[in-house]
């Protein structure tokens, strides 16, 4: 292989993944609600942060005695500083050897389009279930927002429970994420859950009666399978609310191609990288006990995580746990 088909090759697996990751990633916001939104940036260093004022504990406002005398009470304005990671990711090097092209004939557009879409579908995948597990760990940490519902599979009826964590902004959870068996559990109660409103790879988005989408991915963050019963492993369904899940891909795509002799067939191999922040709304990443450069073990640690959020309120949402 040339060259030039190496050149031609690169391009259209690229452009390909490119193409098709954001055309996917548009659905896929519109889908979810914006619950987990996927979304361009340009991240500097390991760590990207964001100071805001914290609300004031107990509120401002206070009853006043008009006859009385006496001192106020005194509030101090505080800030809170949101942090998210940079997460790298990258391929697996891929051996593709000249011969093979020239053997079978095969136009190299074809054969980089075709590991475009692959990485593409991958790629999408790894950051949804990689803000999933890290969402469900921090969450999960909040005993205020968990719903333990698992003695028993998954119902409409615990849904709501889990909802009624947020109080009177229950109607902020506009979106769950579930594994497929919670809502294969739900489909046996007689749910009309038939409108499918988007899939790519193996992520599927539904919706039910009430309009609310379900995100349903086999995830492994969304199952803790019990090693000595069979059949009672726990699941995890999480209640998001707007941008409760922010994936910033930080578009520093790099690949490269190695050729290499010694070998009866000339070798050459691919390899790409790439990186992305996370957040996770409420919280923010801690740098002494997270470091930076996660692995997705201390991705999905709850420690690494630090709840910032005064009010449950106005964290990323709720956890349901079912059979």
């Amino acid at each position: 292989m040339a060259l030039s088909d190496l050149a031609v090759f690169t391009e259209y697996a690229y452009k390909t993944k490119t193409e098709i990751l954001r055309q996917q990633i548009e659905l896929f916001n519109a889908a979810s609600r914006g619950t987990i939104a996927l979304r361009q940036a340009a991240n500097q260093g390991d760590y990207n942060e964001a100071a805001f004022f914290a609300k004031v504990s107990g509120g401002l406002v206070v009853r006043r005695n008009a006859y009385g005398t006496g001192a106020n009470s005194t509030a101090v304005m505080s800030q809170l500083t949101e942090r998210t990671i940079k997460v790298g990711a990258g391929t697996k090097t891929v051996a593709i050897d000249p011969g093979q092209f020239k053997w079978i004939q095969m136009n190299p557009e074809t054969a980089g389009a075709a590991m475009g879409q692959q990485l593409a579908v991958d790629s999408m995948a790894d950051m949804l279930n990689t803000s999933v597990g890290a969402g469900y760990s921090a969450l999960a940490q909040v005993a205020d927002v968990t719903y333990d519902g698992s003695a028993a599979t998954a119902t409409h009826v615990a849904l709501l429970n889990g909802s009624r964590k947020f109080g009177d902004r229950s109607q902020d959870i506009l979106c769950w994420v579930m594994h497929s068996k919670v809502h294969n559990d739900l489909l046996a109660l007689n749910m009309a859950n038939s409108a499918q409103l988007f899939s790519f790879g193996s992520v599927n988005v539904m919706a039910d009666f009430q309009g609310r989408p379900f995100i349903i991915t086999d995830s492994p963050s969304l199952v803790t399978v019990d090693g000595v019963s069979a059949g009672v492993d726990k699941y995890h369904s999480l209640g998001l609310t707007t941008e409760a899940f922010v994936v910033e891909q930080n578009n520093d795509f790099t690949d490269n191609w190695e050729t290499s002799n010694g070998q009866i067939n000339i070798g050459r191999t691919y390899q790409a990288e790439w990186t992305y922040n996370l957040g996770v709304k409420g919280f923010a990443w801690d740098k002494t006990n997270g470091g930076h450069s996660p692995t997705t073990a201390a991705l999905t640690t709850a420690t690494n995580w630090d709840k910032i959020a005064t009010d449950i309120k106005d964290l990323a949402g709720v956890v349901v746990e079912t059979r």
